[in-house]
């Protein structure tokens, strides 16, 4: 009964595509000069961070729900092997090459025992991040996610989640008064799993609860006194910044509670496509950048621009994604399959599974994968 129509799935891919873009553009100022950095209204992705959690949360219950044997396999197949290939990216260019000097160098050189805590995702426990992969701090918070969801599960339709939700919400809204630091800060992320779960669990009953303008209500008015108590965090300056992160909240939530939009065909696939990099393009893009910083941008200066940045960034994704993400989640999947289908998708014919999930599925999202300045 609350199964989405099949045409709603590509429009939340597209959309895990712009708040992916969101966090790029934010990070080219932490990549080079801040005067050739794309334009952005916020330098906070906080915000895209949120609503990534959102689109999670709404996609889980019902990949438990309609096929619950190989859960756990699943998930750890959609973020492990791009979050070791993150990690081996960073490894590879400090240890390996040696790179440094570049913008997102660490100021203190980390550790073997780092390097292994963040390719299990450990950053929600321990103190281990290192600042080349800092778009991690959400994914260790969502594997913790993914881990409770089954109990979530067991729960629902009793008074359990909505009361986490409240605590949870009303523990983001008084963070200012809790720490006086980001919300992302760079240590252990138990605390900010904590104050954060009612972001992903609000995906979850716009699932469970399609239509409910009560949920809708509060989880809309609890996001705006978010914004308003953390103006810093979500770096609101002016009327400008302020919109575009109210906008960006309310309408994740409208989209989600009543499954707005249903596309197919050729836009359908494309949206798919979109969708399936952002989470290689969320996860990859800082490590990439870093060596790339490091070693071309360090010697010719000339070419480090926000355009150029995102250039590389995106052809990282699609590698990835063709060569590493898909071909271990899809059987016999390929780079040339792709090519196949993207071809006949020009000449107009029908989208093989090349796009999509390939196996006729409604497709899971990826996880936000969205990050923060």
């Amino acid at each position: 009964m609350n199964v989405p129509p099949r045409g709603f799935w590509p429009v939340l891919g597209a959309l895990r595509f712009l708040l992916a873009m969101w966090v790029l553009f934010d990070h080219t100022y932490n990549f080079g000069p801040a005067d050739r950095a794309i334009p952005v209204l916020t330098r906070s992705g906080l915000m895209a961070v949120m609503c990534f959690f959102v689109i999670s949360g709404f996609s889980i219950p019902l990949s438990i729900a309609t096929r619950p044997a190989g859960y756990f396999r699943r998930r750890l197949l959609r973020i492990f092997p791009l979050n070791a290939l993150a990690v081996l990216i960073g490894w590879f260019g400090w240890s390996v090459l040696g790179l440094s000097g570049g913008y997102g160098t660490p100021a203190v050189p980390p550790s073997v025992w780092q390097f292994i805590g963040c390719i299990f995702l450990l950053e929600a426990f321990f103190p281990i991040m290192i600042g080349f992969l800092y778009p991690a701090w959400s994914l260790s918070i969502e594997a913790v996610y993914y881990l409770l969801a089954p109990l979530f599960r067991k729960i629902e339709g009793r008074r359990y989640i909505p009361g986490i939700m409240i605590v949870s919400g009303l523990l983001f809204v008084a963070w200012p008064l809790i720490r006086d630091e980001y919300v992302a800060g760079r240590n252990s992320y138990w605390l900010t799993g904590i104050v954060m779960l009612w972001a992903w669990l609000a995906g979850w009953v716009a699932y469970t609860n399609a239509g409910d303008r009560r949920y809708l209500v509060s989880l809309g008015i609890a996001g705006l006194a978010s914004v308003a108590t953390q103006a810093r965090f979500f770096d609101v300056t002016n009327v400008s910044s302020a919109a575009v992160n109210g906008v960006a909240w309310i309408g994740t939530l409208m989209l989600v509670f009543y499954r707005i939009g249903d596309v197919g065909g050729r836009v359908a696939a494309v949206f798919d496509y979109l969708g399936e990099i952002s989470f290689p393009l969320y996860i990859l893009h800082y490590p990439v950048l870093f060596v790339v910083s490091s070693s071309l941008f360090k010697a010719h200066p000339n070419l480090n621009y926000g355009i150029t940045q995102v250039a590389i960034s995106l052809a990282a994704a699609a590698l990835a994604y063709h060569l590493v993400d898909r071909p271990l989640r899809v059987p016999g999947a390929s780079l040339a399959q792709a090519a196949r289908a993207w071809r006949g998708l020009v000449a107009g014919r029908r989208a093989s599974p090349a796009v999509g999930n390939g196996r006729g599925e409604l497709p899971e999202a990826a996880p936000r994968l969205g990050t923060t300045s």
